[in-house]
Parts: structure tokens; C-alpha cells; sequence
């Protein structure tokens, strides 16, 4: 026996054959398949992901629908709307609007004092509303933020109670 045999009986690499013992068609099905595994894997975690999240909304959604409606606040209408001038430069715009106030029913001190300040809101609301601009008007969540800050000025003069809520029932800007 020469030595070639002998190599091929212990396991060795007879001469001649490749180091990694592959034909090139076994290494293109091995990339093949791995290829295709790395498919299935990423899909697996994709549906596992999406599962996922479609449970927390509908979770949410459910939980939303499960809370209870406040019950209503009284309201304090200004008789006049507001006609305001913007602060824009070069162009003048105003803003034209009408207001309610929200606050928990049951509270006639507060009732009282809103009705005894109304020049002094009115003023404070007129100011609040010449800071801005036709710009800073335009959207809705600019619009919920004037909504806050206007209740933000006038809790901080009140002392019979606090306004929950600042209702336009009219908003214009021209």
C-alpha cells in the first residue's frame, strides 16, 4: 500500500482534494439554506413583534373605553368675544373669539369671584392673546396649548376654587 491509501484509511486528505472536502454545489446549498433559515427566523420575530403590539393597543383602546365620563362642569360664558390684534410684524391680523370657562359644579364662591373679575380676565386674556402670532394660532395643538396657558394665568388670580377647563366656542383668525 503507498502512503496515498494509506492517508485515505486513517481519515486523512488523499492529494489532490480541497482542504475544506466541499464541492463548490454543496457550498452554494449550504449558503442556500442558511439564507433560508435567516428568512424563517427574521419572520418568526416579525409575527412574535406584531403580535406583541397588537395586543398592548387593543389593551389600551380597551381601557379607554372602560373609563367613565367626568361628569359636567359648570360653565362660565364671557358675554363679549374677544377682538384682538396679533403680534405679527408687518402684516395685522386679530383674533376674533368667544370663551367659556369649565370649573366643578357645587362651587358658588367660585361662581361668584369669576362674575366680580371679569374685567380683570378679560384683560388677562387679551394680553395672553397679543403675544402671539397669526402663526402660533394656526394649529390645534397651538390652539390646546392658548387653552392652558390661559388657564394657567387665570387660576393663579382666582382664590375660590380653580377652572378645569377653557372652552372656545368660537375661534377666528384673520
Amino acid at each position: 500500500m503507498g502512503d496515498r491509501e494509506v492517508d485515505e484509511e486513517e481519515g486523512g486528505l488523499a492529494e489532490g482534494s480541497s482542504p475544506a472536502g466541499m464541492s463548490p454545489i454543496v457550498k452554494w446549498l449550504l449558503y442556500i439554506a442558511a439564507a433560508i433559515f435567516g428568512i424563517i427566523i427574521v419572520t418568526v420575530i416579525s409575527m412574535f413583534v406584531a403580535q406583541k403590539t397588537a395586543t398592548s393597543v387593543f389593551k389600551q383602546q380597551k381601557n379607554i373605553s372602560l373609563v367613565k365620563a367626568p361628569p359636567p362642569l359648570e360653565i362660565y360664558t364671557f358675554q363679549d368675544e374677544f377682538r384682538v390684534n396679533t403680534s405679527d410684524v408687518g402684516e395685522s391680523h386679530f383674533v376674533k373669539l368667544k370663551m367659556s370657562l369649565g370649573f366643578e359644579s357645587g362651587q358658588p364662591a367660585l361662581s361668584a369671584e369669576l362674575a366680580a373679575r371679569v374685567a380683570q380676565m378679560q384683560n388677562i386674556i387679551n394680553l395672553v392673546i397679543a403675544r402671539k402670532t397669526k402663526d402660533d394660532l394656526k394649529s390645534i395643538t397651538n390652539q390646546l396649548d392658548l387653552r392652558e396657558e390661559i388657564k394657567a394665568h387665570l387660576n393663579h388670580i382666582l382664590t375660590n376654587g380653580k377652572i378645569k377647563e377653557v372652552y372656545f366656542t368660537e375661534f377666528l383668525v384673520n
